[in-house]
């Protein structure tokens, strides 16, 4: 058993995942909650495990052993195209978006629970009646005009600032309305400003949303994050307030260090 914090009534949570890839142990009894309409911040250094948690929580990696919970409910094999039916929105490092789409249609596919993801052909080949078509395309349209991209909406994500493209990316998540959204690294690549804009979304989004996100930049967690976990080495070092962690003897060892001064 790894650290533990029990949560009450955690809308998701991992349970003593462990991971082992090419004979190295990634996660080791890893068990996290994400209280119910939280900010949540997972932390640590480069190669903690992080990203990891993530692909296990969202389907795109099965732990040797443990569960995902969703409401307290353990969830059998998760696959990403079922996120969505789950309530459940994940953004990726980077930006994610399909070159060949505009940002309209990229943001179109994140309300369609049938798209696999890197799959573009699928995507291509929904079979969309006209009215849902006009339907998905309103969504999409009301959800940029929420992140200031719409008047980007015709143009492909090659032809766009990095900037825009990862509100193009947050809009594709939002579209579908989750009640739990996955953040990987969202202020990746951006400036400052764009990053104080970004930690205010994140903010709105609560309580209404349950917000669980991966970030090196510390400033924005301790400005956003109700709570933290930090992981360290595969396994959770750490838990609490940003105050709490912020001050954590292991923490600072493990992966604040100069930046906590």
């Amino acid at each position: 058993m790894g650290y533990y914090l029990p949560l009450t009534n955690p809308v998701l949570e991992t349970v003593d995942v462990n991971v082992t890839l090419s004979g190295l142990h990634i996660l080791k009894d890893v068990s996290i909650g994400v209280p119910r309409g939280s900010v949540t911040g997972l932390i640590g250094p480069n190669g903690a495990g992080k990203t990891t948690v993530f692909n296990v929580m969202s389907g795109f990696l099965r732990p040797d052993s443990g569960e995902v919970r969703v409401e307290g409910r353990r969830l059998r094999h998760i696959a990403p195209q079922r996120l969505t039916r789950l309530g459940i929105a994940r953004t990726l490092q980077g930006v994610g978006l399909f070159p060949s789409l505009t940002a309209l249609e990229n943001v179109m596919l994140g309300a369609t629970v049938r798209v696999r993801s890197g799959i573009v052909a699928d995507a291509l080949a929904l079979p969309w009646t006209d009215a849902r078509q006009r339907q998905l395309r309103d969504q999409a349209r009301a959800v940029m005009e929420e992140f200031a991209v719409l008047d980007v909406a015709d143009r492909r994500p090659g032809e766009l600032p990095y900037p825009i493209q990862k509100r193009v990316a947050l809009a594709r998540a939002l579209v579908s309305d989750p009640r739990i959204l996955l953040l990987d690294e969202p202020a990746g690549g951006i400036s400052a400003g764009d990053m104080a804009d970004l930690g205010g979304l994140i903010k709105s989004w609560a309580p209404d949303r349950t917000v669980l996100l991966v970030e090196h930049h510390m400033e924005l967690v301790m400005d956003v994050c109700d709570f933290i976990w930090v992981l360290d080495a595969g396994s959770v070092i750490a838990a609490g307030t940003p105050e709490q962690v912020r001050s954590d003897p292991a923490v600072l060892a493990a992966y604040l260090g100069e930046e906590a001064h």
